[in-house]
Formats: C-alpha cells, structure tokens, sequence
C-alpha cells in the first residue's frame, strides 16, 4: 500500500472507531445500566478512563478497516464484507471482555449477553460506515483518476 492509502485507511479506521464509540456509549447506558454501575462501582474511572476507552475503540476501528480492506478483494467491497470484518473484531473484542466476568468485576449475564448483543450492533454498525467511507475515497484511485 502506497502512503496515501494507508492515511485513508487510518482515517477512515479513526471515523469507524467514532462510531463504534458512540454507539458503544448509548446501547450500553439504555440497555446495560447495571453493567456501567458494576463497573463503576469495582473499577472507579481513573482521570484518564474515558479517554482510554476511546482509545481502544479507535484503533478497534482502524483494525476493522485493515481487515476488510484485505478481505475485499476476495469477497467484494461493501457492506456484507464490512459486517464480516466487524464480526471478526467483535469476536476477538468479546472474547477479551468476557475476561471482566472471569476476574468477577461484572456479572457473567451482563457480559456474556447484553453487552455482547450491544457491542455487535455497535461494531456492525461501525465497520459498515468506515467500509462505506473506505469504498467512497478509494474508488477513484481504483479507476485510475487522481485520488
């Protein structure tokens, strides 16, 4: 990949990590409440919590967004691909969150089951917009116009 496509790969992976964020944020507040409070409550923010948090989702986005631009050539640029490239990193996402229920910081239904539905929801959502995005500033340099 020549440099310029590896800047609107991580742009795209930056608008991608946004929106998984975001989304993480609300689904988890309206539907997982008591998970917030039980992690709130064993592990108090740190000054710099929300930022790391953030952190972590933006670079899950532009891991998402390197997955599926080399998933694309073999099964086609679009949502469909987007959403497998999601679920790859959710599952790995997951797997590493269900450590939380181990460790007995939150309750294993919280994890194994709210918060597994929300993050997917929110990583489709996520990589389908960031492979979207990815598609639109690529498809010039793909017919060989100046992008």
């Amino acid at each position: 990949m020549r440099g310029s496509r590896w800047i609107r790969l991580v742009l795209c992976g930056f608008v991608a990590g946004v929106v998984w964020n975001v989304l993480s944020a609300v689904f988890l507040y309206l539907f997982a409440p008591g998970f917030v409070a039980s992690v709130q409550r064993s592990a108090p923010y740190s000054r710099w919590g929300g930022e790391f948090f953030f952190g972590v989702d933006v670079v899950m986005g532009i891991w998402a967004m390197w997955l599926y631009s080399a998933i694309a050539p073999r099964y086609g640029a679009g949502p469909t691909t987007a959403a497998i490239a999601g679920v790859a990193c959710w599952t790995i996402k997951g797997l590493q969150s269900a450590k939380w229920a181990g460790l007995g910081l939150v309750p294993p239904g919280s994890v194994l089951v709210v918060l597994a539905a929300t993050s997917l929801v929110a990583v489709l959502g996520a990589s389908v917009v960031g492979g979207w995005l990815y598609d639109k500033v690529h498809r010039p340099a793909a017919q060989g116009l100046p992008g």
